[in-house]
């Protein structure tokens, strides 16, 4: 997972949906093989060595990095190391404003697969590095959204992430994520509510 390195812990929901956007472009591409978000982030502030996470998620090569916010504008810096010898063969840094969050997840995603040198298909590459337009405000409640239901499988984390996905739907509508996001929240909400009942109900 990329690093906070805002020096503000609130800020964490940024790096790791930043993290999470890279994943997901990434894992569209047939010919690289790509960690979960889920397998990934248990590695969140590890001490642990390149060489011993990449033994573990059994890859060639880790994606490292950092994110630090400056008001409104984004600085990200990544690189690409070889497991087997610990060596940087690709690093890269972003600034951009928020709103241009999303392309530059694009950039850095299409750098990875540049680097790698894995073969895609036009189909593969168009979808890479498509980029639909969102506010920023839209984008960060989303985000907020993804973090707050990330933070455990209970009511308040719940609830609070219907807020931000709400919040997301209600200022742009057009913006399909914020929708997935609010069904994957109903339904964990669900999930906690019949986990009460079914509590209730043991003799």
């Amino acid at each position: 997972p990329l690093q906070n390195l805002s020096g503000d812990p609130a800020q964490q929901y940024l790096a790791d949906g930043i993290t999470e956007e890279v994943i997901g472009r990434l894992s569209g591409i047939r010919n690289l093989r790509v960690i979960s978000r889920t397998s990934v982030m248990r590695f969140k502030d590890t001490q642990l060595s390149v060489a011993e996470i990449a033994r573990m998620l059994g890859v060639d090569a880790v994606v490292e990095g950092s994110v630090m916010r400056e008001g409104s504008r984004i600085r990200v810096h990544a690189q690409l190391i070889r497991a087997a010898s610990d060596e940087h063969f690709w690093s890269e840094s972003y600034d951009r404003e928020l709103r241009d969050v999303l392309a530059m997840d694009a950039d850095v995603a299409q750098a990875v697969a540049e680097k790698v040198e894995v073969t895609m298909s036009g189909e593969e590459h168009r979808r890479l590095g498509a980029v639909r337009s969102v506010s920023p405000e839209v984008y960060e409640n989303y985000l907020k959204g993804k973090f707050a239901l990330a933070m455990g499988n209970n009511k308040s984390h719940i609830e609070e992430s219907i807020g931000y996905f709400d919040e997301a739907i209600r200022k742009d509508p057009a913006y399909a994520p914020s929708y997935l996001g609010l069904a994957t929240a109903y339904s964990s909400l669900t999930t906690v509510f019949m986990g009460g009942v079914a509590e209730q109900e043991r003799p």
